[in-house]
């Protein structure tokens, strides 16, 4: 047995059925999630970063980055290997927020694949998800709509 030999798990375009729920596992957003996202991006604003700042905005405190709750949220998706080995795109990404998501909040995702389409090249399908991204009180923090580029086939992109 070797890498080859490896099963992806992943869904591919034909075995996702619309309107079917899914819950992901869940995340903590940590200070060192901040500072990382902030150093990679550049983005040191002072909502996020400055803690006397942040006690004076509306929030009363800082608040993570939106993309920083975004690429949570993808993960925590991919970590469900429902993604995984048939996934070749993500194509197209809207996202609101309802609430802030704060250091120490603990979000999940429940996601829903709500459209499909194949595309012209043989093999390949659209697959469009709503996803809802909640904290830890199960109040809703985000809401987004992912459209994916799904293979026909594990592991053949």
């Amino acid at each position: 047995m070797g890498i080859r030999d490896y099963e992806f798990r992943g869904r591919t375009y034909d075995q996702w059925e619309l309107g079917e729920e899914f819950i992901t596992g869940a995340r903590t957003i940590t200070e060192a999630d901040i500072v990382n996202f902030a150093g990679l991006s550049g983005d040191w604003s002072a909502t996020h970063t400055n803690d006397v700042y942040g006690k004076s905005t509306i929030y009363g405190s800082r608040i993570a980055y939106g993309n920083v709750t975004f690429i949570v949220s993808t993960g925590l998706l991919t970590q469900t290997l429902m993604f995984e080995g048939t996934t070749v795109a993500l194509l197209d990404m809207q996202i609101s927020y309802q609430e802030p998501v704060r250091f120490e909040d603990t979000i999940y995702c429940k996601f829903i694949p709500v459209e499909k389409r194949p595309t012209k090249t043989p093999g390949r399908g659209l697959v469009t998800f709503h996803v809802f991204v909640y904290n830890q009180n199960d109040e809703q923090v985000a809401e987004e709509r992912l459209v994916f580029l799904i293979s026909s086939e594990k592991g053949h992109m």
